[in-house]
């Protein structure tokens, strides 16, 4: 009995790990096609997602820190490094650190 259980397990380890010997076969031609057209894809949204951050951002930094947005409300920059918008810079800022002058 005990031998008969142990050949079980030995032939379930062998049936588990053929699946992985399987697996691990070379990548088919249009696999790697597809691989390194997906690593082009990203390398080119990366560095248009990088140059839309550069030449986009210095319009935000060279204005005023404080933009009318609508009759009753102010955008300002708080001390946070982020816009917010309230009544007035003061009020916009209150709880972001205060504005930055």
């Amino acid at each position: 009995m005990r031998r008969m259980l142990v050949r079980a397990v030995a032939a379930g380890a062998l049936v588990a790990g053929l699946p992985a010997v399987m697996l691990a076969q070379p990548p088919t031609p249009p696999e790697i096609v597809r691989k390194i057209d997906r690593d082009a894809r990203h390398a080119v949204a990366a560095t248009d997602h990088a140059m839309r951050r550069a030449t986009n951002h210095p319009r935000y930094v060279v204005r005023h820190h404080v933009y009318r947005v609508t009759h009753d409300n102010v955008r300002a920059l708080c001390n946070d490094g982020r816009y917010h918008i309230g009544r007035t810079a003061t009020s916009a800022c209150w709880t972001h650190g205060g504005y930055r002058s």
